[in-house]
């Protein structure tokens, strides 16, 4: 079966169409848009205008690529912003409308059910923690033989982060020693509950991260150096040697910084980044 999986976060609304056999994808298309829907949703407890407005358009041009290569059918899921914003309804009323699919907004343990479904369908170890940074949240899930056996969401996320400790572009490097405490103390308590010699991480702000930093294991040496580059010119600077897009840019100082708190947190040498999450979970349960 080809079906296809929409999630609409924080940041961005990304798009995967895929063939499904017996737990098995076959990635046929992806998309990205930074949609930012949960610019300022913090102070106002809103979702722009604008923001509806992108995100209606996103969504719709997605269902129809998804349609035109045969996806049967289409997941459409809201995250932390959907969670939060007081006028979610209206962006739940607009992508129901804007795509004929009725969406949910997931629970941060549910997310996390799903996050943690699809990276174990990409290959993962057989005992497995993963960590899912967004726009607005953390998720932080466990298990064993491709079950989970635990999940925790934290209000933790790039773009609450870069809101909530002003982050300047380019970047005041002197921030980062506050934003890594605060993260590394929300995240010391799962940690002590949960201990692992090992955490693979994923989202768009890890593997933005990992494009930066050349590798898809980030230590803190790496996580430092990447602060470092970000805090030495303007995010519309940097995209033109990096290959990512300044919007992206403006939140991977936090994502670092964040990044660098969970390590920490769990007293970890390095983080593994790995590409596959909530969309893959998403596309997988559409077809049961």
């Amino acid at each position: 079966m080809i079906a296809a999986a929409i999630d609409v976060g924080t940041n961005t609304t990304r798009l995967l169409v895929a063939r499904v056999d017996a737990e098995h994808l076959t990635p046929l298309a992806t998309d990205s848009v930074m949609t930012a829907l949960g610019s300022g949703v913090d102070t106002t407890g809103r979702i722009t205008d604008a923001g509806l407005d992108l995100v209606e358009h996103t969504v719709e041009a997605m269902a129809r690529q998804a349609r035109a290569l045969g996806a049967a059918r289409i997941a459409i899921a809201c995250t932390a912003v959907g969670r939060e914003a007081v006028n979610a309804p209206d962006l739940l009323a607009r992508i129901s409308s804007a795509t004929g699919v009725a969406p949910v907004v997931l629970s941060g343990e549910r997310e996390a059910e799903l996050t943690y479904a699809g990276i174990v369908a990409c290959g993962a170890a057989d005992e497995l923690v993963a960590a899912d940074l967004g726009g607005g949240s953390l998720e932080l899930m466990g298990g064993r033989a491709g079950e989970l056996s635990w999940a925790t969401s934290l209000a933790i996320g790039v773009r609450k982060l870069t809101e909530r400790f002003a982050i300047a572009d380019p970047p005041a490097r002197a921030v980062w020693d506050a934003i890594v405490d605060d993260v590394t103390r929300r995240v010391d308590s799962v940690a002590a509950t949960h201990p692992t010699d090992a955490i693979v991480v994923t989202g768009g702000s890890a593997a933005a991260l990992a494009q930066l930093a050349g590798n898809e294991r980030l230590d803190a040496a790496s996580l430092e150096g990447v602060a470092d580059a970000l805090a030495t010119d303007t995010a519309d600077a940097l995209a033109m040697t990096t290959g990512l897009d300044a919007p992206r840019l403006r939140l991977c100082f936090a994502g670092a910084a964040a990044l660098e708190g969970i390590r920490r947190g769990f007293g970890l040498d390095e983080l593994y980044v790995s590409t596959a999450g909530l969309r893959e979970g998403l596309v997988l349960e559409a077809t049961r």
